[in-house]
């Protein structure tokens, strides 16, 4: 009796010896979480993508045109393509609110194309222009909403044209695109004409994908 119970606790006691070892080897065969892969096909984290500022290798990120992306790092830039543009804010003949204390004609910034076409961003209304672009879609600075001007457009229909440009690391990585729209005829809200005959401008800028941009857009 003396010998079994010795045999039967022995065989306890290696097995007790032996489970840490199971489980770890059940953890480190485990595998890790699959990384995202956005549309531009670069393996992204969701923070990273949604609102991280930082890159993997602790570098700063840089809004581009898809032009400045190819100049700088020397491969064609990563064009993503179904981009939807938002319904034309200009069509309606109703006419819209204005902040009284801006005229939505009043220009704040304008830049040119690579093809010289003049692209003013004016104070606009909830609808278009500064206001919409900040209000609807946190896209509120002159560097984040110029940036994919400095390049060509990427594509035009009619008097619209539609600039496209890439958040990307310091060593050519995309995290994210954005997108800036602008009018080149000079009528506004109500059809009514630019006093200064210049074209309408950006009528909206917006991050792909998301409503809002995330905050740390208007800082690069």
């Amino acid at each position: 009796m003396m010998i079994r119970k010795r045999a039967v606790a022995a065989a306890v006691a290696a097995l007790t010896l032996s489970l840490p070892v199971t489980i770890a080897k059940a953890t480190e065969a485990r595998p890790s979480a699959v990384p995202q892969v956005t549309p531009t096909g670069v393996a992204v984290s969701t923070p990273q993508l949604a609102g991280g500022p930082a890159p993997d290798n602790g570098g700063e990120l840089l809004v581009l045109s898809n032009e400045e992306y190819t100049r700088r790092f020397g491969d064609p830039s990563p064009r993503t393509a179904g981009v939807l543009v938002p319904p034309g804010p200009l069509a309606s003949t109703t006419p819209v609110p204005q902040d009284p204390q801006q005229p939505w004609h009043k220009v704040n910034w304008s830049v040119r194309d690579w093809d010289g076409n003049d692209i003013p961003t004016r104070h606009g209304t909830t609808d278009f222009g500064w206001l919409h672009a900040s209000s609807t879609h946190n896209m509120r600075s002159e560097k984040a909403i110029d940036a994919a001007y400095h390049g060509n457009a990427d594509k035009v229909t009619g008097n619209r044209a539609e600039y496209w440009a890439v958040v990307v690391t310091n060593n050519g990585q995309v995290r994210m695109t954005t997108v800036s729209i602008a009018e080149r005829g000079n009528r506004g809200p109500a059809g009514v004409p630019t006093p200064d005959g210049r074209p309408i401008g950006t009528i909206t800028a917006y991050c792909r994908g998301q409503t809002l941009c995330p905050d740390w857009i208007n800082t690069r």
